[in-house]
């Protein structure tokens, strides 16, 4: 099953269609994707699988909101539970499998808040909030946390700010509560860069982050000690002026090829990785079919990259060659209004 998480309530000067909420999907012998049935969240602007049949959605609000999901033995998905929290404008969840932790990003008030889900009734853990600010006049004056990501293993967690150009790196602990990392508190980025989303190699000590205010792929690499320090940038987008916005990256291991979406430009661009050092090399771009490529889903099973045009209103289905090279037609276009993001049950 494919899920898109569609916002469901827009600011008038947005020039896009309101979805539903989590508009799910099955995958037919043919290969094409068919509805299946909606579950009515509220601007679900991110899901997480949450492990069996359960997955998570960040809804994005003037109030910090998660709300946790499950597939009925009918084939549908419905809420099963939810919380708020202090914060707004959720927009990212990790989900910790081996605590049951759910860990939001707040991207608003530039907080994040872990949320204990091992029960019935979600409950809140922790709160962290963030200060500074960016050179970015109009997107950095104060923290923006756009996204959370556990290393592997689990051990640690890195929590990306948008506004002011740092990852904050946390040990947690097992209930799931995080307290900083003393050996390397943050991971400073150029200033004005805007890192966003994040993805580590599965064998090196490497981790890559989009930057979404400057429109690069960043490097980082560990040293012996667990100390990380950039090792490199490569552009994404194929201009720089007017409004361009990398967001979305992922690591496909099968490929040996990393992708990611640039937004303005409305384009998809990827990577080869070097296996030995983690180095990257450009190799194709292609465009979205639609607008604002927000996020993606590479399918690494059935070959194929489902893109999110939050603007233009669908979620293009791309086929992916042997080598990892995008088919730059899409084979099936899925009308989803704001679609915002992608996730496979």
């Amino acid at each position: 099953m494919i899920l898109i998480g569609e916002y469901t309530q827009l600011p008038d000067w947005l020039p896009a269609r309101a979805g539903t909420g989590i508009l799910a999907l099955r995958r037919e012998s043919d290969g094409m994707y068919r509805e299946q049935g909606v579950c009515p969240a509220k601007n679900p602007s991110y899901l997480a699988f949450g492990g069996g049949e359960s997955f998570y959605a960040a809804e994005e609000g003037g109030q910090g909101g998660l709300v946790r999901c499950k597939k009925t033995p009918e084939g549908v998905c419905e809420i099963d539970a939810s919380i708020r929290f202090p914060g707004s404008g959720s927009c990212h969840i990790c989900f910790d499998p081996w605590t049951a932790a759910a860990y939001v990003a707040n991207y608003e008030s530039g907080s994040l808040t872990a949320v204990d889900c091992s029960g019935e009734e979600m409950r809140i853990l922790q709160e962290l909030s963030y200060c500074g600010s960016g050179p970015n006049p109009s997107r950095q004056t104060g923290p923006h946390i756009h996204s959370s990501w556990l290393s592997p293993g689990g051990g640690e967690l890195f929590a990306v700010d948008l506004g002011t150009d740092q990852i904050y790196r946390y040990l947690r602990g097992a209930d799931g509560s995080l307290r900083p990392n003393p050996r390397q508190p943050s991971i400073p980025f150029p200033p004005g860069s805007g890192p966003r989303h994040m993805a580590f190699h599965h064998s090196l000590p490497t981790a890559y982050v989009t930057a979404e205010l400057s429109n690069e792929v960043f490097m980082l690499q560990f040293d012996l000690d667990g100390v990380a320090s950039i090792r490199g940038s490569w552009s994404t987008a194929a201009r720089q002026e007017g409004m361009v916005l990398t967001a979305h990256l992922q690591l496909s291991r099968r490929y040996g090829t990393l992708y990611a979406c640039v937004r303005g430009t409305d384009e998809l661009v990827w990577f080869s990785v070097d296996p030995d050092n983690g180095r990257l090399d450009l190799r194709g771009r292609c465009p979205s079919a639609g607008r604002f490529p927000r996020h993606f889903l590479l399918d690494e099973e059935t070959g194929t990259l489902l893109v999110a045009n939050q603007l233009s209103g669908d979620v293009c289905v791309f086929r992916i060659d042997a080598k990892g090279d995008v088919e730059p037609t899409p084979v099936q276009r899925i009308d989803a209004p704001s679609a915002a993001a992608v996730m496979k049950l």
